[in-house]
């Protein structure tokens, strides 16, 4: 018998028992639903990381600090030595914080143009000249390589002194009519030392930002101001402390000769700890990895059941078709082609199953995209994200996992003895 005419019989023998056959394909289709929502929800999440690092991070920078715990989730498991550039860090911890001098050698480094620290500041409250109203937000460092979402006016190339970019969400608490009737007024940031010494400094709003669906909030909201403005809050909040000479982490740039891993790999030399934009995207896709294989395990569990249901249907058939494989191997049908019958059979529950479970998925996820974006803020980016290839993959390798579920009934009734066979009530 040719292979097509096994495939065409082996759909009929499967129709005959149409609802045990759709019941055994259902069990299929759980996991490949499972797997199909796994692998969009994986791609959309994948897609989505790299957006959110190449609009937050400048993919030519590295981020520079002193102490590796910056970078890693564990502080060690013994203590280490005191040293003066030492700073309450994560969780109230120590780390070794940069320096003055760390900055003036990175800055001595071959190539580099630019360091650009970091700051951890709050404002004691930003208010409007001569206003009672008074909120509290954080000091956010303007970055002109990485440019927030603008609402009304221009991003400058770079903030001047006495500039500030106001995020959107103090245009109604500071009795704004609008973005832009807040352009060119004053704001006044006005900050705290530890001993209760205040110092208020008056700054034009130049554009009025608003939060993006890509945005990473590290701080709380608040302004955005220059470099050397940050640099001069942070002296007068850490005044007279020891945090006052040092900084976190530093944004470095070099010019075009030297790309971003040779930039890592020279500051390391120079003894810093040092991350490019393409290291803390893999660090967030390996999260996004470890939460794609936890759901994927339990659509594999619903295989491993699905499998023995593949069993135990494509067995049952055997036992009720001894006469029919007795007959057909009393008219010539071979050991081989009767187990591929049967093979077959298993196959198309796998085909069946697998192409039912993906095409809900795929249909279901289309429609509730819209619904997941808005209530995870993922703006017009879509979570869930359907390849054709996974999903053909996905199909095949289904198709497999029933044919081989459908190898011991097979040679059960390639076995058989057709004069046993014919035997049989």
């Amino acid at each position: 018998m040719k292979v097509t005419d096994t495939i065409k019989r082996s759909g009929r023998n499967l129709r005959a028992a149409k609802l045990r056959t759709l019941l055994t394909a259902l069990a299929i289709s759980v996991g490949g639903f499972t797997l199909t929502v796994t692998l969009a929800a994986s791609a959309g999440a994948h897609m989505y990381t790299n957006n959110l690092v190449k609009a937050n991070f400048d993919p030519k920078a590295v981020f520079v600090a002193k102490d590796k715990n910056y970078f890693s989730n564990s502080n060690g498991d013994t203590p280490q030595a005191y040293t003066s550039d030492l700073a309450t860090g994560r969780g109230g911890t120590l780390q070794k914080e940069l320096t003055s001098q760390d900055i003036t050698k990175i800055k001595a480094l071959p190539h580099v143009t630019q360091v650009l620290p970091t700051y951890n500041l709050s404002a004691q409250f930003v208010t409007r000249p001569d206003s009672t109203a008074k909120y509290t937000g954080s000091i956010n460092v303007y970055d002109s390589a990485q440019k927030p979402s603008i609402k009304a006016g221009q991003l400058p190339d770079d903030l001047t002194n006495g500039e500030v970019l106001l995020p959107d969400a103090y245009l109604k608490p500071l009795k704004f009519s609008s973005a832009q009737a807040a352009l060119g007024q004053s704001v006044v940031i006005q900050v705290r030392q530890l001993s209760g010494k205040t110092l208020a400094k008056t700054y034009g709003v130049v554009a009025v930002t608003t939060k993006s669906s890509l945005s990473l909030d590290f701080n709380a909201v608040g302004p955005y101001v220059s470099a050397d403005e940050a640099g001069q809050l942070n002296s007068f909040i850490n005044g007279g402390t020891v945090l006052a000479n040092l900084v976190p982490t530093a944004i470095v740039r070099a010019d075009s000769t030297l790309s971003a891993d040779q930039l890592k790999a020279e500051i390391t030399k120079a003894g810093f700890q040092a991350r490019t934009a393409q290291d803390l995207e893999q660090f967030i896709g390996q999260i996004v990895n470890v939460l794609g294989v936890i759901i994927a395990v339990f659509g594999l569990i619903t295989l491993v059941a699905s499998f023995f249901g593949v069993v135990n249907t494509q067995y049952i058939s055997v036992l009720e078709r001894t006469r029919e494989i007795g007959l057909m191997k009393a008219l010539g049908m071979s050991r081989r082609t009767v187990s591929r019958l049967f093979m077959i059979e298993a196959t198309w529950i796998g085909f069946i199953g697998a192409a039912l479970g993906a095409g809900i998925a795929i249909i279901a996820g289309t429609l509730l995209n819209p619904w997941i974006s808005k209530k995870i803020n993922f703006g017009n980016q879509h979570l869930l994200i359907f390849k054709p290839a996974q999903i053909i993959a996905l199909i095949i390798f289904l198709m497999l996992i029933t044919t081989i579920a459908g190898l011991l009934p097979a040679r059960k009734a390639a076995k058989l003895d057709p004069i046993e066979a014919l035997r049989t009530e």
